[in-house]
């Protein structure tokens, strides 16, 4: 059997329009149906080889595919479906997944509560993947490379002004903005008509791309703006249950780490032991013959937090254990 690992992702912007009042019927799961995929994280990049087999693997076992919030079914949490994958089809563009939501999933879509959808996959050591067994409803995407479908009316538009643009100065149509300015600075045609057309064109484009980074910068400041309120209020929590090495000082740091990788930082931060009322670990120490004090793992990470050597603590938890006993 190949081996393989399963991860949670949090990649993909979904074909929504805000406008609509509707979820959406399909959503975008893989951003290529062959090579790599790169993502915000130090975890990718992945690689896709055959589209047709993935989706095959993913329907091995099961016809219809969780679609549930937060990965809630990966954490052993309450996972409620919030939608269900029952079509997979292999695109221009990458892997996209038909779902059959739930009114709650539908109404959390229409709501804007969630932006993304990350897939969970299975893959190799070789991060080749080979299925995508479920998926989640999440608001912090990973994945780089996929269309952003959630456009406005307004937006649908100015995209197909673009590509206009570039057909008509000989460019593809999914031409870069870039490519598209330059192509009509190069262009001095004698006619002035054409000449005041063309600039006219230039005009829109840069007024075009203003409005896109603008659109960009505010969609980036609330997403972020989430995030580090999710953040604070998790660090502050752990700050206020006694976790060793978090403090006002240690804030900042932890608040960072919560806000780049949600899972990782809940991970850490729940396997720092929590302090008694002396500012020693809660947990009490293993006693050995004739008194002697050994430290487990979370004893030795709290000496290593509080700047201390693990034999100073052990002598310190024996000489605590001491004074109880009399």
């Amino acid at each position: 059997m190949t081996p393989h690992t399963q991860t949670s992702l949090s990649p993909v912007l979904m074909a929504f329009d805000p406008a609509s009042s509707q979820a959406p019927e399909w959503i975008h799961l893989i951003p290529t149906t062959k090579g790599a995929i790169q993502t915000d994280d130090n975890r990718g990049p992945y690689f896709i080889e055959d589209a047709d087999a993935v989706i095959a693997a993913s329907f091995a076992t099961e016809d219809r595919l969780i679609l549930d919030q937060d990965h809630a079914t990966d954490k052993g949490m309450p996972a409620p479906a919030r939608g269900w994958i029952v079509e997979m089809q292999a695109r221009a563009d990458g892997i996209w997944g038909r779902v059959e939501w739930t009114r709650e999933g539908a109404a959390m879509v229409v709501d804007r509560a969630y932006r993304a959808i990350s897939p969970v996959i299975f893959h190799d050591k070789a991060k080749r993947i080979f299925a995508v067994p479920r998926a989640s409803l999440v608001n912090r995407p990973n994945f780089k490379g996929l269309t952003a479908l959630n456009h406005t009316q307004e937006e649908e538009t100015q995209v197909n002004q673009l590509e206009q643009i570039a057909l008509a100065l000989g460019l593809q149509a999914s031409a870069s903005g870039e490519d598209i300015l330059a192509a009509i600075r190069a262009t001095k045609p004698a006619d002035p008509a054409l000449q005041s057309s063309l600039q006219a064109a230039q005009e829109a484009m840069t007024a075009l791309q203003a409005t896109v980074s603008e659109q960009a910068t505010q969609i980036t400041a609330l997403t972020e703006g989430a995030a580090r309120r999710e953040a604070e209020a998790f660090v502050d929590q752990a700050i206020a249950d006694k976790r060793a090495g978090l403090s006002a000082n240690t804030r900042a740091h932890y608040v960072s780490m919560h806000m780049a990788d949600p899972a990782m930082a809940k991970t850490t931060i729940e396997s720092l032991p929590k302090l008694g009322p002396t500012g020693m670990t809660a947990t009490p120490p293993v006693a050995l013959k004739e008194g002697e004090i050994s430290l487990n793992a979370s004893q030795v990470e709290a000496a290593k937090l509080l700047g201390i050597s693990t034999k100073d603590y052990a002598a310190t938890l024996k000489a605590d254990a001491e004074k109880e006993a009399r």
